[in-house]
């Protein structure tokens, strides 16, 4: 099977939601993620539910499954704030349904948020909010893909899989980015071996870190072996699983930044990879 490649429109927040799918689409990518973070175009706060329907509409005349999405929810909201975060995180649901026409799994990722508790105190509080968001996901049959994050208390693999298998809920998976595991130091097999069977998603940028701070890149513009990458999901059964270009807002807040150029850039890089290894 050949490899898929798919890019996000969180990469693309100064571009008109509807031009950012056709860009995608004419770049050559084969699958598409719609970001719905607060302060994106495509947020459903600023996304009416007939913008949402008009761009489902255009995904599936362009040729794409259903789009996956980026929700970006505060997962551990505190109290105060917890029920308008599931105000916000329902309306990125219904979003998502609107945007799903096949039978795929309706997908959406998220990390943990800005409020989450530091991992070693707070990480059964961290299981149980993702047990509570997770019931709410199968009332509307969609899963969470749970991406860990570079620099945040939630890095590892180990950590990763602690929480599939603590939670073990079947609206609950991972999102496999490999670029957060490896500007961390986790081994790139080591990594793909322990989360595959936990996948629902997978993305990738490149990085490292620099006097301990984290300094993300394009794929294809740092050091990760991406044909090793895919290869490695080919030999963990994943490589029917789209693999998304994901570009940090490191680079898409430049003053000089130009989506276009980015998108081809990364799709050559990822292109590149999937023929070396076909």
């Amino acid at each position: 099977m050949t490899v898929t490649l798919g890019y996000s429109t969180y990469a693309t927040r100064i571009v008109d939601p509807f031009e950012a799918v056709r860009m995608i689409k004419d770049v050559g990518y084969d699958a598409l993620e719609i970001c719905a973070a607060d302060g994106w175009p495509s947020s459903p706060v600023e996304f009416s539910a007939s913008q949402q329907t008009e761009l489902s509409k255009l995904s599936q005349d362009l040729g794409f499954e259903s789009p996956i999405m980026f929700a970006h929810i505060d997962v551990c909201a505190p109290q105060s704030e917890r029920m308008a975060m599931l105000d916000f995180t329902k309306s990125k649901f219904d979003m998502a349904q609107r945007l799903h026409y096949d039978d795929s799994p309706i997908l959406i990722t998220t990390t943990l948020g800005h409020s989450a508790p530091p991992w070693d105190s707070g990480k059964e509080q961290i299981r149980d909010a993702f047990l509570s968001l997770a019931d709410i996901a199968a009332e509307s049959g969609i899963l969470v893909a749970i991406e860990a994050h570079a620099g945040t208390d939630f890095e590892t693999p180990e950590k990763a899989v602690w929480m599939m298998e603590q939670t073990q809920h079947p609206n609950l998976k991972l999102d496999l980015d490999i670029s957060h595991f490896i500007v961390e130091g986790s081994e790139m097999a080591h990594s793909v071996n322990l989360c595959a069977p936990y996948s629902a998603m997978v993305h990738i940028k490149d990085g490292e870190k620099v006097d301990g701070q984290v300094q993300f890149c394009l794929p294809g513009d740092g050091e990760i072996d991406i044909p090793g990458f895919m290869s490695a999901l080919r030999a963990k059964g994943l490589e029917d699983l789209p693999v998304f270009a994901e570009v940090s807002q490191m680079q898409s807040r430049e003053p000089d930044y130009q989506p276009r150029a980015v998108a081809e850039f990364c799709y050559n890089a990822l292109n590149t990879a999937r023929n070396a290894i076909s």
